[in-house]
């Protein structure tokens, strides 16, 4: 959902320039977004019934700008397992600042269909509160990776 959140709002500003990508930490390779995570996102004009999730590729890790996780525990699997990304890695929920709990944006996997409300609501917020951090941090003239 954040990728389509995300691709919507850039696509809006006309930021084709800010390339976003999604990857998973449980390793699983093209599988489709959840029906519910569908259904959420279409009744907020956002279509991500293509999504094909991807597994972590540490190569495109590395070129990232910024990576934005929803929850401490996939900060720390990035961590361990590709150290180098350590100073790229935010949770979306408390970037740029400090880190807290209540940046936590929790996992909506497994949940019923209001987790997924709740979720792509936390999601949008924190997605519209970072554009203008995201735009001043980069100009228009290159190409990044969030």
């Amino acid at each position: 959902m954040a990728e389509g959140i995300l691709k919507h709002r850039l696509s809006e500003l006309a930021r084709e320039d800010i390339l976003v990508s999604s990857m998973g930490t449980h390793g699983v390779d093209g599988n489709s977004a959840t029906e519910l995570a569908i259904d959420v996102c279409r009744q907020n004009n956002i279509d991500i019934s293509t999504h094909k999730s991807r597994h972590l590729i540490g190569e495109e890790l590395a070129r990232s700008d910024l990576i934005f996780v929803m929850e401490p525990v996939h900060k720390e699997f990035l961590h361990v397992f590709f150290p180098q990304v350590y100073h790229q890695t935010f949770l979306l929920g408390c970037w740029p600042g400090k880190e807290s709990r209540k940046g936590i944006i929790k996992d909506p996997v497994g949940g019923k269909f209001d987790i997924y409300q709740k979720a792509f609501q936390s999601l949008h917020y924190h997605i519209n509160r970072v554009i203008p951090f995201i735009l001043a941090k980069f100009p228009q003239t290159i190409t990044h990776t969030i």
